[in-house]
């Protein structure tokens, strides 16, 4: 009880001190103080994040389920709201195995032209650089992956 009042007590008496020293007018006097006892308690109320309690991923494994789909859906996305660097790669080395099967290679900065037309030129960009993804992005790169089909021929090329 005795360490919840000292703060104000010592506001109190700097008030006082202040006001009958003549440092500062009373009105001030009072307001300094007064002022510092709110940054105390506001700093004081602040959480550094220590204490903080996040879920943590179920450790059953349900029925019918795979472990890598479920660590995979709690890991993907950071803090800030981005997705992850681990379901990037993941969606990369996606793009980069539907590509090579219709004959463009992700990495190959000439053939980049085919890339864009089959995946469209803000998916291409998006995947290939380093910046992480939102949400809303990585889904637009998951329907633009799900339009290409791995058993259909890319358009303009013959089939055999």
């Amino acid at each position: 009880m005795t360490r919840r009042l000292l703060p104000g007590a010592l506001a109190l008496t700097t008030a006082l001190l202040l006001a009958l020293s003549g440092t500062v007018d009373p009105v001030h006097a009072l307001l300094l103080p007064a002022g510092l006892l709110a940054l105390w308690h506001a700093w004081t109320s602040l959480d550094d994040g220590d204490h903080a309690e996040w879920p943590q991923p179920p450790t059953e494994e349900r029925h019918g389920a795979r472990r890598d789909v479920s660590d995979l859906g709690w890991a993907a996305f950071t803090r800030d709201g981005r997705v992850s660097p681990r379901v990037t790669r993941r969606v990369q080395a996606l793009a980069a195995r539907r590509l090579a099967a219709h004959g463009v290679d992700l990495t190959d900065p000439d053939q980049r032209p085919d890339a864009a037309r089959l995946l469209g030129p803000d998916t291409l960009a998006g995947l290939t650089s380093d910046t992480p993804p939102t949400a809303r992005t990585l889904h637009q790169w998951l329907d633009a992956l799900d339009r290409l089909t791995t058993d259909a021929p890319p358009p303009g090329r013959p089939t055999r």
